[in-house]
């Protein structure tokens, strides 16, 4: 969950740190107070678009920094996420997200120190953070996410089974693919083949090896070190090599004296050792010359190789390992192009076979769908009711697609939600009938119901009781406070019921210093907490307001 939000010189905040718990916190002010600035710098953090217009007046740069407690995470997805992105998790278990906005609008992401892209941070916020606004609601008028709400609902068997089935569906479309190539016109096969043909003569010339890779730029480290000490090294060969004549020249001289005067003996084998060693170290050194001396031809033919080697994986593949797959591959194709007509009748069994499977499977997600359903619309109109929707009707509406596109990624039937609020008018889909406010409760009642299928632990809900007042508001107070028992929930809003009933309240404002706005958020509780309740209750403290207040945060103690 999320433990720490700090947030320095964005839009109008010079610098403020917001500290949530479990449970609901409750984010409230007047209208204009900035209240929604946090849902927008946490919005940031998760990948949301960054603007240099988000940095404070007269200032370079914009900070927004989040802690993140994963300790109760039990996905095993978002390990190997962190891990593949090279981020370490502590004994902690902390995961601090942080996004800096600069002037040139340069935006620097970073998790526990280490700098990763948008998309990284994009795909591991997904496990700790789901925002839902007051126009997030429009989500719920699209249909292709009605499926998803259902299977959700209908739990891991239906999950399971769609995977099951899109699986089979990617092979089917293989399938399909592949016969297509193999009716295409001539003068597209032929294209085909001279393509493969191609492709094959073009990795088998190049033939690398996995290893090679790594080879080439070791020679071309050597060759680039070579220059940089080339003229020195030459010159100390030279130099042990005409130190190696001289020593051989002065040895034979001790030597032959050494004859006459056995005095000099000993001298005469040193001599003749050191001559010895200074030889060696000489051929020593001429060796690796040899070595390191790549001439101008050989540095340009490692170049070219390595270029070469660009070349194809920017066309097959990221690795030698992969080009050389891609090659594997396409020799296969071109083998199976000249075998047309056993090609052909082979993959057309192959396919009725596949779509046995897939109607199979479709058949099994139809079921677990519509007995699922039933419940779900129970469920709805249940929660409804509570949202001062007495007498709703809300259907699961299953129409089978059309023969020429039956399969779809989501099964063989389009699934979509029906909603009617009054008695005699029947169930339409919801984009036509529900009201804004409408809608704000179905998303609220279906997410409700969804909790403990739910595994993101926090969940943002930035002012989807616009609209709504009343018995209304004090049935939307009663969900979050539910969901908070399962989930972290922050909920910006202007509904007295709400705050009320909030674990933790916190209050958005407004100072005004030396001809700068600056917006603050604090946290209040006991008397401070009766005050802004009764301020969103009849804009005053006064005390028949205050006493009203209180009473309404009593209740839901």
């Amino acid at each position: 969950m999320l433990i720490r939000l700090e947030i320095d010189n964005f839009a109008v905040i010079s610098n403020a740190v917001f500290e949530p718990a479990s449970g609901l916190n409750v984010i409230s002010g007047e209208t204009g107070a900035g209240k929604s600035l946090l849902v927008d710098a946490i919005s940031l953090i998760l990948g949301g678009k960054s603007s240099k217009d988000l940095i404070r007046a007269g200032q370079d740069r914009a900070f927004v920094e989040a802690v993140f407690d994963i300790s109760s995470l039990s996905d095993k997805e978002i390990l190997p996420l962190l891990e593949s992105s090279g981020i370490e998790i502590g004994d902690d278990k902390l995961l601090i997200l942080s996004r800096t906005i600069y002037e040139n609008g340069r935006t620097i992401a970073r998790i526990n120190g280490t700098t990763v892209n948008i998309s990284a941070l994009r795909d591991i916020a997904v496990f700790l953070v789901e925002i839902h606004g007051q126009y997030d609601t429009q989500k719920i008028f699209d249909e292709n996410y009605h499926s998803e709400l259902l299977d959700r609902f209908a739990g891991d068997k239906a999950l399971k089974t769609l995977d099951e089935y899109r699986d089979l569906l990617g092979r089917y479309k293989e399938t399909v693919h592949d016969m297509r190539l193999l009716k295409a016109s001539p003068e597209k096969i032929k294209q085909r083949r001279e393509y493969l043909e191609y492709v094959v003569a073009e990795i088998d010339k190049a033939a690398f090896v996995p290893e090679e890779e790594e080879s080439l730029f070791k020679d071309k480290k050597k060759a680039e070190d070579y220059k940089n000490f080339a003229e020195d090294i030459l010159r100390a060969q030279d130099l042990t090599a005409a130190a190696a004549d001289d020593s051989s020249t002065a040895s034979r001289l001790i030597s032959k004296i050494s004859k006459s005067d056995s005095e000099f003996e000993e001298m005469a084998e040193r001599y003749e050792s050191l001559t010895l060693e200074i030889r060696a170290l000489s051929d020593d050194i001429s060796r690796k010359c040899s070595e390191l001396s790549l001439d101008g031809d050989k540095i340009d033919q490692i170049n070219a190789r390595i270029g070469l080697l660009f070349e194809l994986k920017s066309k097959y593949g990221n690795s030698v390992t992969e080009i050389n797959a891609f090659r594997d591959k396409c020799s296969e194709e071109l083998s199976n192009i000249d075998n047309d007509k056993e090609r052909y009748a082979m993959l057309r069994s192959e396919l009725a076979s596949l779509e046995k499977e897939l109607i199979d499977a479709a058949g099994r997600l139809s079921d677990i769908r519509h007995k699922a359903a039933g419940k779900l619309e129970k469920a709805i109109v249940k929660e409804l009711a509570d949202l001062e929707i007495p007498k709703a009707e809300f259907v699961v509406s299953f129409k089978e697609r059309p023969r020429e596109k039956f399969f779809s990624s989501n099964g063989t039937e389009d699934i979509s939600f029906l909603f009617s609020a009054n008695p005699g008018l029947p169930p339409r889909p919801l984009s036509s009938t529900a009201s804004g406010g409408e809608a704000s409760r179905i998303m609220l009642a279906v997410k409700n119901i969804l909790t403990f299928a739910d595994s993101t632990p926090t969940l943002i809900f930035d002012e989807i009781d616009t609209g709504i007042s009343g018995a209304a508001a004090n049935g939307i107070a009663d969900k979050l406070r539910s969901i908070s028992r399962v989930h972290q929930v922050l909920c910006v809003t202007h509904t007295a019921q709400i705050a009320a009933c909030a674990d933790n309240n916190f209050v958005a404002g407004k100072s005004f210093k030396d001809n700068k706005t600056t917006a603050l958020i604090e946290a209040v509780k006991g008397d401070g907490k009766v005050r802004e309740v009764s301020r969103m209750l009849s804009g005053s403290s006064e005390e028949e307001s205050i006493k009203l207040a209180e009473k309404l945060i009593d209740s839901y103690k």
